[in-house]
């Protein structure tokens, strides 16, 4: 068995849930402004075959929205489900990405996120799992 203080465990989860949760938030807000980066580059040219004008014309504040969505999850009760939540979208990101071609270091970067995420989520599972016992 391995032995865990309570009060660092619970600090490194308050601090993950807050970071991980307004990161989505603040990179969601920023595809309505484009201030850190022209998000549009980052839109699968399939997304304008297969998709809408309508759609394809405003994928990045759809987007945006998704994550923001996301980061409120991770922020309210169901962290852990949020965590998950974003672990998945970054999986969706990451394919739009090989459909793009020539990113794998932001490939990369996102696998790298993505296995945060997953872990974030499965940290806020052992949390639970031991306050019930």
């Amino acid at each position: 068995m391995l032995a865990i203080n309570e009060n660092k465990f619970n600090t490194l989860c308050t601090v993950l849930k807050y970071v991980y949760g307004l990161v989505p938030i603040l990179i969601g807000v920023d595809k309505f402004f484009f201030y850190i980066v022209d998000w549009n580059i980052y839109v699968s040219p399939l997304v304008g075959i297969y998709a809408p004008a309508i759609i394809a014309s405003h994928v990045a504040h759809i987007v945006g929205v998704v994550e923001i969505a996301a980061g409120c999850i991770i922020l309210s009760q169901w962290t852990r489900f949020g965590a998950y939540l974003v672990a998945a979208w970054i999986g969706v990101v990451i394919v739009n990405l090989f459909t793009i071609g020539g990113m794998y270091d932001i490939i990369l970067r996102d696998v790298a996120i993505a296995v945060g995420y997953a872990t974030f989520g499965m940290l806020i599972e052992l949390k639970e799992t031991a306050q019930q016992q």
